[in-house]
């Protein structure tokens, strides 16, 4: 596998700029405090959230940090009163791996260098997908082994994500000032945020809509002595077919769902995981990141 190139995709430039998810308009601090009389001011400010989606999804102290991100794929069909197994079906599971490395700049930003991977799991059976058999067309297919690859971006507060050899992205998250949806309940605390995007690479044009969240405690979000917020993160993207599934242009498209965690040491990985990172791409587990 050594001459296998990384297959770098619309989700993979996300990831990397910061675009799963980008921010939106976000709640008024009058609306996301249910528990305190008083929100604190920071929930608005553009430069805080900027430097908290960057203690969420690394570690602002250079530390290199490892998410193991599972998830599921699942089919759904447009149609009025369609039975359930036609109208929507899981057809594969994922399992994903990313490094990164974070920095907080001068002017508030915040720099990131990533790399990421995934692999296909069976639906049902605990094993790698190697070959996928078409619902629709009966047709065997070659999963692709892996896909993935490295990643240097941006976060600004007054701009949102800018993501190096980004060209052919556009995105509603592009151009505005990171915020967050804030719903605060006793000393928990879910943050959310969404973005539409479109990437252009040669003819292709593919579209994604995609809702990111993190949960964690209050106290830790506003303790700025932290430079990692411990957090549980899900993904959920509606996006068009992909490309190897041999779709055309049959209605309907896949929903994903990943949920994942920051870890404090490659040990945390699962064995069988750590075996298929060390078999297919040799090296990379145990890679360590440079700015």
């Amino acid at each position: 596998m050594h001459g296998v190139k990384p297959m770098l995709t619309r989700r993979d430039c996300l990831v990397g700029s910061g675009l799963l998810l980008s921010a939106t308009s976000g709640l008024s601090a009058a609306t996301v405090a249910t528990s305190a009389e008083k929100p604190d001011t920071r929930i608005a400010d553009p430069t805080f959230n900027t430097e908290l989606i960057g203690r969420l999804q690394g570690d602002l102290s250079g530390r290199q940090r490892w998410l193991h991100n599972p998830g599921f794929v699942f089919a759904t069909i447009p149609g009025q009163a369609l039975a359930p197994a036609d109208f929507g079906r899981l057809l594969y599971r994922v399992e994903g791996f990313t490094s990164r490395i974070s920095r907080r700049l001068d002017d508030g930003s915040v720099e990131e260098r990533s790399q990421s991977w995934m692999f296909y799991r069976h639906a049902e059976e605990d094993r790698w997908l190697e070959k996928f058999e078409n619902p629709w067309t009966g047709e065997k297919l070659e999963a692709p082994p892996f896909r993935g690859g490295p990643t240097h971006s941006w976060l600004r507060p007054a701009t949102g994500p800018e993501l190096e050899g980004g060209v052919g992205l556009e995105s509603t998250a592009i151009g505005r000032p990171p915020s967050l949806n804030w719903r605060i309940h006793d000393n928990s605390v879910w943050l959310t945020r969404h973005a539409a995007s479109r990437l252009q690479a040669g003819p292709t044009v593919r579209n994604e809509f995609s809702i990111d969240q993190w949960v964690c405690r209050l106290e830790h979000v506003f303790d700025s002595r932290r430079t990692h917020v411990p957090a549980s993160y899900s993904w959920t993207s509606q996006a068009e077919w992909q490309p190897w599934l041999r779709m055309g242009n049959r209605p309907g498209g896949l929903l994903w769902r990943v949920d994942s965690v920051v870890l404090d040491d490659l040990s945390q990985l699962p064995a069988a995981f750590v075996e298929r990172m060390q078999k297919l791409l040799p090296g990379k587990l145990q890679e360590r990141l440079t700015w």
